[in-house]
């Protein structure tokens, strides 16, 4: 492992409220609680710094949050003001970071390389940032530092929901191992039972497992898991915002099709890897695209628009299928396909802002699916109408 600890990461705890707070200052006392309605049945989204304290979770009914602290109120999420904050939290950052990954709900990665002259050491730059956005914004950040991405991620986990910290080049493994495991990115229900089965509690103690061990435990995706425990990690700094960026896959065929149940079950293993991969970032998608490129060379396209964020395979083939109808307007062989999906957001399943996964059958039924594609590979489940 090279390089300095130039990476920042800016993470506001329980953004919906840190909003609500910062334009209403009468709340930053109150407990109060994010959600959507004031159903008995709404789930709390989002929580203050109050009823943190109070004891309450993300998660619960708003009911029975309201039977365990009494006078609680309910405010209603505020998208235009949360993206509001975001485009000034990025726009403040850019002021010091010539590489800022703006993530929607109020997460950031800032690479600090090269500013060492203009702001000083980064540590000192990241204090200077958490401070600005308090005075300005109204709102409190925590700000970590690190040698890579991951590393600072879990230290903005470690100190919630409020602080600065550094992680000094080298001593990455150390600070990671006695930290809960469940801070660890990527940690899913699936995996956290294999850990409580196994008694791995601590990352450190995910570090200490053998190529073997952690494949016999975690299946191919053990070895990776094994080296994030590490303090490994490849990844940079993205520049720009997650709404600006796309996944995208490409399929090229090994011959030219024309037959629509092989053309149908190409397009399903297209939209189910990249559905995966969208997942397994704890992403969302507004906006699929498709391009056919024809057998003549000859491309055409189509766009799905969602007025609602996609992450289900069932809701990203919807999409797709209706993208396919609207292009595949020419009866001539196919050599390829290729799907983009944009206008990307956090698929708010972070832990500052959980909701439930699995609350109804289609998210059970994909999150075992899920499971199943990370243990044995992406091939060994899918519909059964995309069988050719």
């Amino acid at each position: 492992m090279r390089g300095a600890a130039n990476v920042a990461h800016l993470n506001v705890v329980d953004f919906a409220a840190s909003v609500a707070i910062a334009g209403d200052r009468s709340l930053a006392d109150r407990p109060f609680v994010i959600a959507a309605s004031a159903a008995r049945g709404a789930i709390v989204l989002g929580l203050s710094p109050r009823a943190r304290k109070e004891g309450l979770e993300t998660g619960m009914s708003l009911a029975q949050a309201g039977r365990r602290v009494a006078g609680l109120l309910a405010v209603p999420p505020d998208p235009l003001a949360a993206a509001r904050a975001d485009e000034a939290l990025a726009e403040l950052a850019a002021r010091y970071a010539p590489l800022v990954q703006a993530d929607s709900g109020g997460h950031l990665y800032l690479d600090l390389g090269g500013t060492e002259r203009l702001f000083g050491p980064a540590i000192d730059c990241a204090v200077r940032i958490r401070n600005e956005i308090r005075a300005s914004l109204g709102i409190e950040a925590t700000m970590t530092v690190a040698r890579n991405k991951l590393v600072a991620k879990v230290a903005a986990r470690s100190i919630t929901p409020a602080g600065i910290a550094c992680v000094r080049p080298g001593d990455e493994a150390a600070f990671l191992a006695p930290q809960d495991s469940r801070l660890l990115p990527g940690m899913g229900p699936s995996i956290v039972k294999v850990l409580a089965v196994t008694g791995l509690r601590s990352i450190g103690d995910i570090a200490a497992l053998g190529d073997e061990e952690a494949l016999a435990l975690f299946g191919r995706q053990g070895p990776a898991l094994r080296d994030s425990a590490l303090g490994i990690d490849a990844s940079t700094v993205a520049p720009g915002r997650l709404a600006e960026r796309s996944l995208r896959r490409l399929l090229e065929f090994a011959e030219d099709l024309i037959d629509a149940r092989e053309i149908r079950a190409a397009l399903l293993a297209l939209v189910e890897d990249a559905g995966l991969e969208l997942r397994r970032s704890l992403l969302a998608t507004r906006r699929l695209r498709l391009e056919i490129i024809y057998a003549d060379a000859k491309r055409s396209a189509a766009t799905e628009a969602s007025r609602g964020p996609l992450v289900l395979d069932s809701e990203l083939i919807a999409a797709a299928d209706r993208a396919f109808a609207k292009t595949a307007l020419r009866r001539v062989r196919l050599r390829a396909l290729t799907l983009e999906l944009g206008a990307l957001e956090s698929a708010r399943r972070e832990p500052d802002l959980f909701i439930p996964a699995g609350s109804t059958a289609d998210e059970r039924l994909q999150k075992a699916v899920d499971a199943s594609r990370l243990r044995y590979g992406a091939g060994t489940l899918t519909r059964g109408s995309g069988l050719p």
